[in-house]
């Protein structure tokens, strides 16, 4: 039975359609409780990249109202040697919302591949990344960057100069990796490197044309290599329109080691989707195995309800004394077979919109209001 979408509000029908996409690709869901320990945030802070969380005390044990799914699910995780474990999630975290920056109850939905992943499993999941935003909106765009690149190319410097580039490479700040370079002593080449990654974005064959006529470390178009070629399948599949490379996106080099993600829809500021694979945070936690997943936040989804015009009932069925109340039911549950949702009633509810008004009379259906 069909679930009618005008009773959904935007992140209830995403969840509700990611839920279907993620299954049709070999996905599990994954339940869990709200609560975890609170240590295993802490060890993996920089991870999570939050400031703060909502702990309570459990019996001499503190707690934490869970702020992110991934690392819950990493601690849940068994190897087998050959196996891919395939899980998504729809399930609440509790952290500062980022468009109100007070602690909310966000509705998250993701999933995580994890196990001896391959070239396919993380063109799969970037692949299933660039589906998740275009099942929200068609006006979607899906930056990516490498983990892999941005190492090679700060290979050089020592590791708290890494930190400090990194920071600087996020937020596009040329002029301060150029002074951090000449007060380090870095060669000009070192610098030319990264100022050619952060300054060139856009479309993958635009970014990667570019990078080929640079002059790069063979780590570096090792990296590259592989991100072209998880480009051109997406090609293939009609699915790189929509796709930038983006360089500026970084994470943490202790937790991530490969391809990142953030995802954007248009009429919404903040990026609704982020991950990438995490092959590092998995050996931090004693696993061995890579991984790789992505988050969608669907906190924000409520600025797009305000441009579609939503119904409190698809159908309201006006029925009297005289109806046919087999006949009335039989027609009723025709309509929510095919989805819609029916509400029957003698006269018009106050206030109640819908799209279509219908009465039984004489044996027929009749139309007698459509807002649609």
């Amino acid at each position: 039975m069909k679930i009618s979408r005008s009773l959904l509000k935007s992140d209830e029908r995403a969840t509700f359609e990611l839920r279907n996409l993620y299954q049709k690709y070999g996905y599990r869901q994954f339940k869990m409780g709200k609560f975890e320990e609170y240590d295993l945030y802490v060890k993996n802070k920089e991870f999570l990249q939050i400031d703060s969380m909502i702990t309570f005390n459990d019996n001499g044990k503190l707690m934490a109202l869970k702020p992110d799914l991934t690392l819950s699910i990493i601690k849940n995780y068994h190897h087998s040697e050959g196996y891919i474990e395939k899980v998504y999630y729809s399930e609440n975290i509790y952290r500062a919302s980022k468009s109100s920056h007070t602690y909310k109850e966000i509705m998250q939905t993701g999933l995580e591949c994890m196990g001896d992943i391959d070239l396919y499993h993380i063109c799969e999941v970037t692949a299933l990344a660039a589906k998740s935003l275009a099942t929200i909106s068609s006006n979607y765009v899906l930056e990516i960057s490498h983990m892999g690149v941005i190492k090679a190319v700060l290979a050089p410097l020592c590791e708290e100069l890494q930190r400090q580039v990194l920071k600087c490479i996020a937020e596009k700040n040329l002029h301060e990796i150029r002074k951090l370079c000449e007060e380090n002593g870095i060669e000009e080449t070192v610098y030319q490197s990264i100022e050619t990654l952060v300054s060139t974005y856009g479309g993958y064959k635009k970014v990667l044309t570019a990078l080929k006529k640079a002059s790069l470390s063979d780590e570096v178009r090792v990296a590259l290599t592989e991100l072209e070629t998880i480009c051109s399948i997406l090609a293939v599949n009609k699915l790189a329109k929509n796709i930038n490379i983006d360089f500026s996106i970084v994470n943490d080099m202790g937790y991530y080691s490969g391809i990142l993600y953030k995802g954007f829809i248009k009429g919404i500021p903040n990026s609704i989707l982020s991950g990438g694979q995490y092959d590092q945070l998995m050996e931090r936690m004693g696993k061995k195995a890579g991984a790789i997943g992505f988050a969608v936040y669907l906190d924000s989804l409520d600025r797009l309800d305000p441009s579609e015009k939503v119904y409190d009932f698809d159908v309201v069925f006006l029925y009297d004394e005289k109806s046919d109340l087999r006949l009335l039911m039989k027609e009723a549950k025709d309509l929510r077979d095919k989805g819609e949702s029916v509400l029957l009633e003698r006269s018009i509810p106050e206030k109640m919109t819908y799209r279509k008004l219908l009465k039984l009379e004489d044996g027929e259906v009749k139309i007698l209001e459509r807002n649609d």
